[in-house]
């Protein structure tokens, strides 16, 4: 990323932007509000997609305003006021925000939903959707389907339940958590890579194979375990992938691009076809042309690339499949590089989808640091600013709307509101089963398409039918609705 700020400098001035040293005499509060404000709007006026549509208010934006509630402000809006851009956003504990996109972080490792105790929405349960194999909560012995109804000996309110939630149910170092059973869990949160590639199998599906692959963020570490899980679906002879992204909200594009060149038809791969376009502001769309440089991104087997501290250098060559159809299992929890994949992927293959209308998030974008502006851009802004921008803003950062991603045409499928599933089938983490047994709701629907014949068998439902009512709320995963561009 630290590339594109340099990359910038010789066609964007910073002058209209930048500010002036702060005068003697103000607070602490409000130095950090000054250079947190210069770093983020001037991001905002380079990167932003929509930046010419919200000039006006990057113009009148004010040094001494709250920098993380002025970037929710300024974000692209219609008419009525309403968020087109709902992901921009600024934040003072940037370390947090980057692991929570990379899979590691302190967790105590699993995810849920949220559901009303009774029809008269006095309460909310969190039901258990997946944990992570060989984190806190598995081994407290926490499993899909069970609902948390009391966090700390606290009741979930129906209302105002963020703290609870982000503080208690996903943050802090103790949970105990209370079940709808009886039980009662306690755990201790940990420092831990969430692994995101929770499981793969293989079916037998009157004599076709078809595996089955839960993936639940494109974290770049991840591409060990894809070509693990991949090299096996080719020696099983694999012909058809179910691919669930049901809980995947997206994550950084290049996972996107060598999982897309896992699944695509080998000679679409092998021949290095374009896998997705992107489109820019204005300013960045002429300095591009200007330079004929190509923002393609393309099918590939070998992949060397550096992110954050690290290199990697890897191959996908024999771990394509060659498949002959794509099914993928989404939902509303399906959000960017997870839409991305499947839009980029339609114009080579068969893809079928099942399950729920995904989220629209049509966007890539860039994690920036508010470190990185200062140290290059201090002469511009001048060493004694550049430096006391950098004390004062350690830990800032901003993830910023970048691009539309489209398909190799041009087309971006899940703008704006979505990608339709084919067949329509509604996720039901209480129906008794795992992910990965054959009669759990969402993947039994997928195995009837391909022929897959199961003997049935009871499972007690999780809580007595009927079956509670879901909270129309968005996923409370960490780095939910985001796809990264390195």
């Amino acid at each position: 990323m630290k590339n594109f700020q340099i990359l910038f400098l010789t066609f964007l001035a910073l002058c209209t932007a930048c500010s002036k040293p702060p005068q003697e005499g103000p607070s602490e509060e409000a130095k950090t509000r000054l250079y947190a404000n210069t770093f983020a709007r001037n991001y905002m006026q380079i990167y932003y997609l929509w930046n010419k549509e919200v000039g006006k208010d990057l113009e009148a934006w004010k040094d001494s305003e709250e920098p993380i509630s002025k970037v929710e402000k300024v974000r692209y809006k219609d008419a009525s006021g309403k968020d087109i851009d709902r992901w921009t956003i600024c934040t003072d504990d940037f370390d947090s925000f980057y692991g929570s996109v990379s899979g590691n972080g302190k967790t105590y490792g699993f995810d849920f939903v949220l559901y009303y105790l009774d029809s008269s929405h006095s309460a909310l349960c969190a039901v258990v959707t997946y944990t992570y194999p060989g984190g806190p909560a598995e081994q407290a012995g926490l499993k899909r389907g069970d609902a948390i109804v009391k966090v700390n000996g606290k009741s979930i309110p129906p209302k105002d339940y963020s703290a609870i939630l982000y503080d208690e149910l996903m943050g802090g170092d103790k949970l105990s958590a209370g079940l709808y059973d009886g039980r009662t869990l306690a755990m201790n949160s940990r420092e831990m890579y969430e692994d995101p590639v929770l499981l793969d199998k293989v079916f037998d599906c009157k004599g076709k194979k078809v595996g089955y692959l839960v993936y639940t963020s494109f974290t770049i570490e991840s591409y060990k375990k894809l070509i693990e899980a991949c090299t096996a679906f080719k020696e099983a002879g694999v012909s058809e992938l179910i691919l669930d992204l049901r809980y995947n909200g997206g994550g950084f594009s290049v996972a996107e691009q060598f999982l897309a060149s896992m699944i695509a038809p080998p000679e679409v791969v092998n021949s290095g076809a374009v896998l997705s376009t992107e489109v820019f502001n204005e300013a960045l769309t002429e300095y591009f042309a200007s330079r004929e440089e190509d923002t393609n991104t393309y099918f590939q087997t070998e992949f060397n690339f550096k992110a954050g501290n690290k290199t990697y250098s890897f191959s996908t060559k024999d771990a394509n499949p060659g498949l002959d159809r794509l099914y993928a299992i989404v939902s509303s929890g399906s959000a960017s590089a997870s839409e991305a994949i499947l839009c980029d992927l339609y114009p080579y293959m068969d893809v079928t989808l099942l399950g729920e209308k995904t989220h629209g998030k049509y966007c890539s974008g860039l994690m920036l640091t508010a470190e990185d502006f200062y140290v290059d851009y201090a002469d511009q802004l001048g060493t004694e600013f550049a430096a006391e921008g950098k004390e004062y803003t350690a830990n800032w950062g901003i993830y910023v709307m970048y691009s539309r991603f489209a398909d190799k045409d041009g087309v971006t499928r899940c703008m704006p509101d979505g990608l339709t599933p084919d067949v329509e089938v509604s996720d039901d983490p209480l129906d008794g089963f795992q992910l990965g047994d054959p009669q759990e709701t969402m993947l039994a629907t997928v195995l009837a398409r391909c022929g897959y014949q199961a003997a049935p068998k009871a499972a007690p439902r999780s809580v007595p039918a009927p079956a509670w009512e879901k909270v129309d709320a968005e996923p409370f995963r960490p780095g939910f609705g985001m796809m990264i561009k390195l």
